[in-house]
């Protein structure tokens, strides 16, 4: 056990040292950050996701760097990460909040669908969901800015928005609240403009959201080393 001696000599280091803790855990430019970052990642996933530490898992996410992501995710479905904790009003806001900061083709696919993992389990129940957070149209506009429809509707993102969307078609099918109704029907307009071929996205979402950007082709890899390093370790 930490002595609070002890504990403050550790809380003294850490201020002191924040900087280069913060690169180590979550850096993302250059490869010996991005390898350390991996490292870390791949530590969080070993100890799990709990109510009090799902905040990193978050800030891990938003480095948006696959070598980091994919061993913070692992062999696992990115969209059940979160599932194992109960939904709050913090982590829907923040689930949307990404998806607003985010443009469609921008963001790497297993963090878009760790998002929208915390989205569709949120929403299962649909008005609970909506008690906990109550969205917006615009919420839905940035949720349904990320369907592609240039591909099928079982492409796994386009599948799970749309599933989505579906749920919170319901939202107030009980109670005929006025708002509730206007977010129910919105959302029922953006999943028929993606099936009516006679439609499209940009008459429901406005254009300017829909504007696709290309991911960063420079993305910072971890040195060979740790890549080798790594490889032979899932080989033991």
């Amino acid at each position: 056990m930490i002595e609070n001696s002890q504990f403050d000599d550790i809380t003294e280091l850490l201020l002191h040292n924040s900087q280069l803790i913060y690169d180590g855990i979550l850096g993302t430019a250059t490869p010996v950050q991005v390898g350390a970052s991996m490292a870390f990642a791949k530590y969080i996933q070993h100890v799990g996701i709990t109510t009090k530490n799902y905040t990193i898992f978050l800030k891990t996410l938003e480095t948006n760097n696959k070598w980091i992501v994919d061993e913070l995710v692992g062999r696992y479905d990115p969209r059940l990460l979160f599932t194992s904790i109960k939904a709050n009003s913090r982590l829907i806001k923040y689930a949307f909040e990404q998806l607003s900061i985010w443009h469609p083709g921008q963001i790497y696919e297993k963090v878009l669908l760790a998002i929208l993992g915390i989205i569709e389990y949120s929403y299962f129940k649909p008005d609970d969901g909506y008690n906990i957070y109550r969205l917006d149209i615009q919420d839905l506009h940035n949720l349904g800015k990320f369907l592609n429809e240039d591909r099928d509707q079982e492409d796994v993102i386009n599948a799970t928005i749309l599933d989505c969307l579906d749920r919170i078609t319901l939202i107030g099918s009980y109670d005929h609240d006025i708002t509730k109704n206007n977010i129910a029907n919105h959302s029922f307009n953006i999943r028929d403009a993606y099936f009516d071929h006679t439609k499209s996205l940009g008459d429901i979402i406005p254009r300017v959201l829909l504007i696709r950007v290309k991911r960063e082709d420079r993305e910072v890899a971890p040195p060979e080393n740790y890549l080798d390093f790594r490889q032979n370790k899932s080989d033991d």
